[in-house]
């Protein structure tokens, strides 16, 4: 991939304009013009030197110029192929499912509202992010596989890795438990005093049918994970909070009570289980919202100019300044 001052501005005005019609490769006075706005019988040419110091000179910018880098060498080492495509359109679809057993005749009014609200004019535009999306998975998922131990020891020490598994009472009320509910919950806590497994009383006793079938495991959890949106925040910060084997007290929800247990805190187990399991869901595809700047520089990318150079390099240095200070560093 090489990349001049040109093609850069180029591949970056999609970021940044609105409402320009791309020009073949021509200049003007020395310049060359990437786009031009008409108004009227006039037109206004847009330079690539102009667009490449409005971005060097704004932080937005710079962003939208990183991402339009990136895209390019996506596009370069892992084109869109039809497994990004399809798994984009399953996607949309449990989407459109969702929102019509939700929503019934309203469901069309309601799923625009929140594409709308989220900054897409249409599904089929959130269709095109979410396979771009599958394509970032998949550009991130090449570089772990490929310096997995450094990546995996990162993730260890930064994110809290830890299995862990959970006992679900379910209650119409939490406030108010009908007679059975409270028998039922006091027998689960009975028998996590026992002798009888943390698992055994889940598949046994738990509401959650996410997971009873596998004894109430829940798979590796971590800091990053989004296990609050589905069992609440005090579950996950109690399964974070406790050591390998504790069990915790009952935990209110909002849907039920709930007992949460660490079963392994092991660096070299959980290893084992993320290398098994490496896929596009993994967490270490997620842990690090600076992953991608760090993958990049994996690719020995050509450059045509000087200053496009300097600008990824400087763009990616203070990105990962600003990972150093997120995690307690110094600049």
């Amino acid at each position: 991939m090489k990349l001049g001052k040109y093609a850069a501005a180029l591949v970056v005005t999609s970021f940044l304009l609105t409402g320009c019609g791309n020009s073949k490769t021509v200049k003007e006075d020395g310049k060359y013009v990437v786009a031009s706005l008409s108004k009227g019988k006039k037109d206004k040419n847009i330079f690539a030197d102009d667009i490449f110091e409005d971005i060097t000179n704004t932080t937005s910018g710079k962003s939208a110029f990183f991402e339009a880098v990136l895209q390019q060498l996506m596009d370069d080492k892992f084109p869109i192929d039809d497994d990004m495509e399809t798994d984009a359109k399953r996607t949309v679809d449990q989407i459109q499912a969702y929102y019509e057993n939700q929503y019934g005749d309203n469901a069309e009014e309601q799923l625009n509202t929140v594409l709308s609200s989220s900054g897409y004019a249409s599904l089929d535009a959130y269709r095109e992010a979410m396979v771009k999306a599958y394509q970032k998975s998949n550009f991130l998922l090449d570089y772990v596989e490929n310096n997995f131990d450094e990546v995996f020891d990162d993730y260890y020490t930064q994110s809290s890795p830890r299995e862990a598994s959970i006992i679900k009472v379910a209650m119409t009320d939490v406030d108010n438990p009908t007679e059975a509910e409270s028998t039922k919950l006091n027998e689960v806590a009975a028998l996590l005093s026992s002798s009888k497994s943390f698992g055994d009383i889940a598949k046994d006793y738990s509401d959650d049918t996410t997971t009873n079938m596998n004894k109430g495991g829940l798979g590796v959890v971590d800091t990053t994970s989004s296990i609050s949106s589905t069992y609440g925040s005090d579950v996950e910060t109690k399964i974070l909070a406790l050591n390998e084997g504790e069990i915790s007290e009952a935990i209110k929800g909002s849907d039920g009570y709930y007992f949460v247990t660490v079963t392994n805190t092991d660096k070299d187990t959980i290893k084992k289980s993320l290398k098994k399991d490496l896929s596009i869901d993994s967490p270490l595809i997620s842990y690090d919202l600076y992953l991608p700047y760090i993958a990049y520089q994996s690719y020995d990318v050509k450059y045509s100019d000087d200053d496009v150079e300097k600008l990824v390099n400087s763009i990616i240095e203070d990105a990962l300044k600003e990972r150093e200070t997120s995690r307690g560093g110094t600049e």
